[in-house]
């Protein structure tokens, strides 16, 4: 299923946290500044979206997860993480290329406080972007009495990076402007794949 979210202006706090600054009141005034203004940019750049779909997980245990449509995944990490349910959502949500091609000429020009706001913008998008994704896949999970897991991603614990395309994989009926590399780098760079677990979901059909 196709999900875009509602549009919500990006915070400079959020950004700076990010970057480093556990206070706002940390960061030097032209930073702050500066970072006012790469939200801004960021909010006029980025076209937030993601696809997700229920899957069947056929066991999970210590050693990695099968689901019933086929791909198996490998590690504890994961393992543990489905192991909650008999189902999960796997997702897939990008910002689009246009922030990264403006990081790039920012860098060109020679405006590196500007490019290194503006890259960490775009991440802080993808976090305000998943979290709204959590949240109305936890609200459809909380009405049948199932509760939705935290995000897990290959390359998180042991969980090989490498499975990224067996995610990918999931969603080859639906057109998606990701892809992975030659090098299993996800394009647009600002990407991200995913599983959500669903605890107490006990039922064998995902459709």
């Amino acid at each position: 299923m196709r999900w875009r979210p509602a549009r919500r202006p990006l915070d400079p706090a959020l950004v700076l946290r990010l970057a480093g600054y556990r206070r706002v009141d940390e960061a030097t005034p032209p930073i702050r500044e500066a970072a006012t203004r790469m939200a801004a940019r960021a909010d006029a750049l980025v076209e937030p979206e993601a696809w997700w779909r229920v899957v069947s997980v056929a066991d999970a245990d210590r050693t990695g997860a099968r689901l019933r449509e086929g791909p198996r995944f490998a590690g504890r990490a994961v393992g543990l993480h489905l192991a909650a349910g008999t189902l999960a959502v796997a997702f897939v949500l990008t910002i689009g290329g246009a922030l990264e091609a403006e990081v790039l000429a920012l860098g060109e020009a020679r405006e590196p406080l500007d490019a290194f706001l503006l890259d960490t913008a775009g991440w802080a998008a993808i976090e305000q972007a998943v979290r709204e994704l959590r949240l109305g896949l936890r609200a459809r999970a909380r009405d049948r009495g199932w509760r939705l897991t935290h995000r897990l991603a290959p390359g998180y614990a042991d969980w090989p990076v490498e499975e990224q395309s067996h995610l990918l994989r999931l969603f080859a009926d639906s057109t998606l402007p990701v892809r992975l590399s030659e090098h299993g780098v996800l394009v647009p760079f600002k990407s991200i794949t995913g599983v959500f677990g669903v605890a107490g979901s006990q039922i064998t059909d995902a459709s």
